[in-house]
């Protein structure tokens, strides 16, 4: 259990015994929020990736950002015959230096942060700083917010490259465990038909993440398949994924073989449909899919609220969806096999020359 932190506790501690022992104290914020005002006893620890530096209580004044206590978290980052510095104090201020304390990289938090360190195979290869903006709490990510901090070493210089993103380690760690590099993923935004549509950190890419190419996105299928083991991976994602790198053939034969379980997957979630085909030509589009003529006419009519559960549906779409070996596009086997769901796959304006 987290165990919240009483301001009102902390400042009694001025008598000159109890100064002593609060300055060894620590507080954490595990990443609830971009100006947290609750301090936690333990740290995050996300699959013993992300781990939180503890914030070392050094005075029991003030702070200059109007906090009651004044902090300090340090954390090292070993490059073989150079040794990395980071600092952050009062939540705020960070530093990073060399061993001779040469300054490489310095920055003012825009909210409140933690250091967290990105460790792979039990080493700090990286630190981040960010948040949650929902504590966790609704979004399917981390951290919606993740600034990392990775020194690079290149020619025998070192400097700090900086990345934001969207820290998304739990759907994925399984995949990444026993990868040679850190391989992080950020959850990225799919658009709906609408804002309130949207599939808000439902997407990712991914990245490698180490000392000479800093944070370098992995842009094609092949690579990410020879990097992670993507039978761990949930087949929803696992198709946003396929569709995200325009793997037709590799999407049919993933579909075939996993059609159950993706669906059981699709329909926990009350996402928005067929986004890319409820346009001026969608009768023609749907005259040949194995669907009800109660849910075409339904579709045709345009009005969302009169359509039956779209479960019933599922197994004529199944039909619809083997009845071809193969297909020559990625939209055309979207429309045969998620036309429910085809937003998920396919990017707002998806337009496939082929």
């Amino acid at each position: 259990m987290k165990k919240l932190l009483s301001l009102i506790f902390l400042t009694l501690l001025f008598s000159n015994t109890a100064f002593s022992d609060a300055k060894n104290e620590v507080v954490y914020l595990n990443a609830c929020g971009a100006d947290p005002q609750k301090y936690y006893d333990k740290p995050l620890n996300i699959q013993n990736i992300v781990t939180e530096v503890p914030n070392r209580i050094i005075k029991l004044e003030k702070s200059k950002y109007d906090r009651e206590f004044q902090t300090l978290a340090t954390s090292t980052i070993d490059l073989g015959n150079d040794k990395i510095h980071i600092s952050v104090s009062n939540f705020r201020d960070l530093i990073i230096k060399n061993s001779l304390g040469d300054v490489l990289d310095e920055r003012k938090i825009s909210g409140a942060s933690s250091v967290y360190e990105l460790r792979h195979n039990g080493k700090i290869v990286a630190w981040g700083v960010g948040w949650h903006s929902q504590c966790n709490r609704h979004f399917e990510t981390d951290f919606t917010a993740f600034r990392i901090f990775i020194p690079i070493k290149r020619d025998n210089k070192i400097y700090v490259e900086q990345t934001l993103i969207s820290l998304n380690i739990n759907p994925f760690y399984k995949a990444t465990i026993n990868s040679e590099k850190l391989i992080i993923a950020d959850a990225i935004n799919i658009d709906g038909s609408s804002n309130a549509a949207n599939y808000y950190y439902g997407g990712q890419k991914f990245y490698e993440v180490d000392h000479l190419n800093g944070v370098r996105l992995i842009d094609t299928y092949e690579e990410l398949h020879e990097k992670i083991d993507v039978s761990q991976i949930n087949p929803a994602r696992m198709i946003n994924i396929l569709a995200s790198y325009y793997e037709t053939e590799i999407l049919n034969k993933y579909t075939k073989a996993n059609f159950d379980n993706i669906y059981k997957e699709l329909l926990k979630e009350p996402w928005d449909i067929f986004y890319q085909f409820d346009r001026n030509n969608l009768e023609k589009s749907i005259s040949d899919l194995s669907i009800t003529d109660e849910f075409k006419k339904a579709l045709i009519s345009l009005n969302k609220w009169e359509l039956p559960p779209i479960v019933r549906e599922i197994p004529n779409l199944k039909k619809n969806c083997f009845k071809k070996d193969t297909y020559h596009s990625l939209k055309e086997l979207t429309r045969n096999c998620y036309f429910f769901h085809s937003s998920y796959l396919l990017e707002y304006g998806f337009d496939e020359a082929s």
